[in-house]
């Protein structure tokens, strides 16, 4: 059994608890003394309620145990993190992303989640490109993507031939391991492309496994 942290940087934040444990403890100055005739009439007075002038060391040491989970749960922990043969180069994730996508669209949404987290804990750059509108890939970090996940839709058409042909016009020519969530639909150009992402590293090909109709 392992454990791992996704931002183990935010660890560092631990040793300043002893700092404020100290800004804890410490008395407030003491109060200034002014003589009043009539203190003379609360003389033999009791309150019944009593306040300590300090924090007692046990709420002291909760507090201190509450700030130190917030700061673990943070540092993003990982039980048993799946070290063996964890790639580390380049992922490009392409999308068909047309109208066929559309009834598998939170499937792909929630399998993208995942393999963006797998992608930030190896540090592994990413680039997302959709063949109905292809563009030259950008890998960046898995974290930025995350972030613009959610605005990742499907568009009413189709990629066709000539998206194909410009997607393999601006694949890099380094390179970099490719995962293709295809919505199953024959395509012109498919073949071509399956071809030159061969050419640039290990493909998985992620297809529908259900009948699609036009209307």
């Amino acid at each position: 059994m392992s454990l791992t942290f996704l931002t183990p940087w935010l660890l560092s934040a631990l040793l300043g608890l002893p700092v404020l444990w100290l800004l804890l403890r410490a008395v407030p100055p003491a109060p200034v003394r002014r003589f009043f005739p009539g203190v003379i009439l609360l003389l033999g007075l009791r309150d019944k309620t009593q306040i300590s002038d300090r924090t007692p060391w046990w709420l002291l040491l909760i507090r201190m145990l509450a700030i130190a989970l917030i700061i673990l749960g943070l540092a993003g922990p990982v039980l048993n993190p799946q070290s063996p043969n964890i790639k580390r180069s380049n992922l490009l994730i392409l999308m068909d992303g047309g109208w066929a996508a559309a009834r598998d669209w939170q499937a792909h949404q929630t399998l993208l989640e995942r393999v963006l987290n797998q992608a930030a804990r190896a540090g592994r750059p990413v680039a997302i490109a959709r063949l109905t509108t292809p563009s030259t890939p950008i890998f960046q970090s898995a974290q930025s993507w995350q972030k613009r996940l959610p605005s990742l839709a499907p568009t009413p058409w189709e990629p066709n031939a000539s998206n194909m042909r410009t997607a393999v016009q601006r694949l890099d020519d380094q390179p970099f391991d490719s995962l293709w969530l295809s919505d199953g639909l024959a395509q012109s150009g498919r073949a071509a492309l399956l071809s030159t992402l061969q050419n640039r590293g290990d493909v998985e090909v992620i297809e529908t496994g259900q009948p699609l109709f036009a209307l």
